[in-house]
């Protein structure tokens, strides 16, 4: 309120009680002065206030905040941090998202667990600890719940200046974002992805994407680079091809967390979440796409899985003199196709599915990402970050995780046994393998045989799991080239 106007108003406030004072005694009425208020404020203001200040809030508060708020900010909010709703009128589509997100109700999560700590609050609402952050729902119930300004950090400066661009919000795509949540004992997502293969970028593609970029960009960053990912395959936009050159491997972006997940939206993604999670994946879980031999089809990234998106298929078959199988074909060698030339028959008819696809109905993730939550100090939680094999996924059907391990050592050894021998009647590498990997330089000097049978070795190898994915596919492919070699009586 204007002072000028609050003192008039008690100016006349004065002169009506002396008015009616004298009526009262004119009329016999008897009467006395109204008593002094307790404090020094000017009569008819009670609080503890200085003079003026006729509000409940402490003294040197004059606005119409509640106690404590002393800004010009709307009530409960005192520094730097706005809360979502000042997002909401500009970015309407991301706010209402978010709100569906179990990060809007990480505090309703908080309190309802009973091993709930005052230091859990910076994870579970914004900016607690920090000025103008989150003190209680009572104070400050615009900051409840992980936001924006978790992510982004505080915004004011971008609320009350939106015109200048530098005063934006950055997007940050890494994975340390998540990380400072996303820790510890009870969460040691961000831990055990940093020991993953995920947090760095290869090395040879590093390079390839700091001294020569061009073609290497888009064709290989897109899987191993962050931020190039993020740009082509989230929001579709086409990256300089001379984006990384000069650069430093450190100005990299390995495939961090929202490569993989929505930041913002529930997608539905996930296959039977436990009770409310959603995961927000950006891509289905599981997904099972028809079995085909067609090289075009197998490099259509909308066939896979979540993993699939990168994990599959580049579209090389036996007549590919360039390179081996890329090392990617992991989705196509767990359901049992394999590309073969236009116009040409398959070399391996695909087997009857293993128990791996008819009984693992969780596909990738259910064995490369087994989950505990916190037992206990002793025993915290796994998030099945390290994408690795963690054999207590496989004890539900092996018995028990050591019995799968020493199956599984066994079961390589013997793959790995067969291709030793294919490699040892193949003879000297120079004669048959591929120009990078030894080979001649004159690739139409190696017979078509030979070629399939290189194929069918690398196949297996690119894989990765020395055909555990898909362990018949994996005997049907070495019996092929076993019968080829046979056949030519090496």
């Amino acid at each position: 309120m204007n002072l000028k106007r609050f003192q008039g108003k008690q100016l006349l406030a004065a002169t009506l009680i002396a008015v009616l004072t004298c009526g009262l005694i004119t009329l016999g009425v008897s009467c006395t002065p109204p008593s002094p208020t307790p404090n020094d404020n000017e009569p008819g203001n009670t609080n503890d206030n200085e003079p003026g200040n006729t509000n409940d809030n402490e003294p040197g508060n004059t606005n119409d905040n509640e106690p404590g708020n002393t800004n010009d900010n709307e009530p409960g909010l005192v520094g730097k941090f706005v809360g979502a709703d000042a997002c909401l009128p500009c970015h309407s589509g991301v706010h209402d998202d978010w709100s569906q997100t179990l990060h809007a109700e990480a505090l309703e999560t908080l309190e309802a667990s009973a091993d709930a700590e005052d230091f859990c609050l910076a994870c579970h609402t914004v900016g607690y600890g920090e000025e103008g952050g989150f003190t209680s729902r009572e104070a400050t119930p615009e900051l409840v719940g992980v936001q924006c300004e978790n992510c982004h950090g505080p915004a004011k400066d971008h609320v009350d200046n939106i015109g200048d661009a530098s005063l934006r919000p950055p997007t940050d795509l890494g994975a340390d974002v998540c990380g400072k949540c996303h820790t510890g004992d009870h969460h040691p997502t961000f831990e055990q992805w940093q020991e993953s293969g995920h947090a760095a970028v290869t090395e040879i593609v590093a390079l390839d994407l700091i001294e020569e970029g061009g073609f290497y960009t888009a064709t290989c960053g897109v899987c191993h680079e962050g931020a190039i990912n993020f740009s082509l395959a989230v929001k579709g936009e086409d990256v300089a091809e001379d984006l990384y050159v000069g650069s430093t491997e450190e100005d990299l972006t390995p495939i961090t967390c929202v490569v993989c997940h929505d930041s913002h939206a529930r997608t539905g993604n996930a296959y039977e979440p436990d009770t409310d999670r959603d995961y927000q994946l950006r891509f289905p879980q599981v997904k099972t796409p028809e079995v085909t031999s067609d090289a075009a089809v197998v490099t259509d990234v909308t066939r896979y899985n979540l993993c699939g998106q990168c994990h599959h298929s580049r579209g090389r078959e036996w007549q590919t003199a360039t390179r081996a199988p890329h090392h990617s074909v992991q989705s196509n060698f767990y359901f049992g196709e394999m590309a073969v030339p236009e116009g040409t028959d398959l070399l391996v008819e695909t087997p009857t599915p293993h128990f791996h696809q008819t009984g693992v109905p969780g596909q990738c993730s259910e064995c490369h990402m087994y989950r505990i939550e916190f037992q206990s100090d002793v025993a915290p939680a796994i998030s099945g970050h390290l994408f690795s094999i963690d054999f207590e996924s496989c004890a539900r059907c092996h018995v028990s995780a050591a019995n799968a391990e020493t199956y599984l050592e066994d079961y390589k050894e013997l793959i790995q046994g067969r291709l030793d021998s294919i490699a040892e009647r193949l003879g000297d590498p120079a004669t048959w393998e591929y120009e990078p990997t030894g080979g001649p330089e004159d690739q139409d000097s190696i017979s078509d045989e030979i070629k399939q049978v290189r194929f069918l070795y690398h196949y297996i190898l690119s894989d990765g799991s020395l055909g555990t994915h898909h362990p018949r596919y994996a005997d049907a492919i070495l019996e092929k080239a076993e019968e080829i070699l046979d056949d030519l009586g090496l």
